[in-house]
């Protein structure tokens, strides 16, 4: 995220930071705008995964380039397959899952090594054991992207 902010700030683009508990998406907008002084934040919102009605006209009328979307896998891509279409101006959204917590200084950062090959999901399951149902299947997950790329 602070690479696609670094890069949103340096072209100029707008991000809106949508999920996590109240207040969070606001500390880490603060977070970015510190490290990336020219990075435009177009909005933040907490919201609910389930209701659009109240999220899609808040995000639309903030036209972000960028929408990063933390509510959790498997709802943030659930979320964004069913509204992208509604927020038309936004060119790229992608799901941060728990991101902003860590931008926003709620949640420990996982060890260097554990970032780098990819485990933060497990890094926050062991923390939080609460998880396990909803990150269940990112092992499958993982397993299927490694045949797929075995494949080619």
């Amino acid at each position: 995220m602070d690479r696609l902010a670094a890069l949103a700030a340096e072209r100029g683009l707008s991000l809106f930071l949508l999920g996590a508990a109240p207040g969070i998406a606001e500390r880490a907008a603060a977070t970015l705008r510190s490290r990336h002084p020219a990075l435009r934040i177009a909005g933040t919102y907490a919201g609910q995964a389930e209701d659009d009605v109240d999220v899609v006209p808040r995000v639309r009328e903030a036209a972000p380039d960028i929408l990063l979307v933390a509510f959790g896998m498997p709802r943030q891509e659930r979320w964004i397959a069913r509204n992208l279409d509604h927020v038309p101006g936004v060119r790229v959204a992608v799901g941060v899952g728990g991101s902003l917590d860590y931008l926003a200084g709620a949640a420990t950062p996982p060890p260097g090594l554990v970032h780098a090959i990819g485990l933060e999901w497990l890094w926050r399951l062991v923390r939080d054991p609460r998880r396990w149902r909803r990150q269940r299947v990112l092992p499958l997950f993982a397993v299927l992207v490694l045949l797929r790329r075995l494949r080619r």
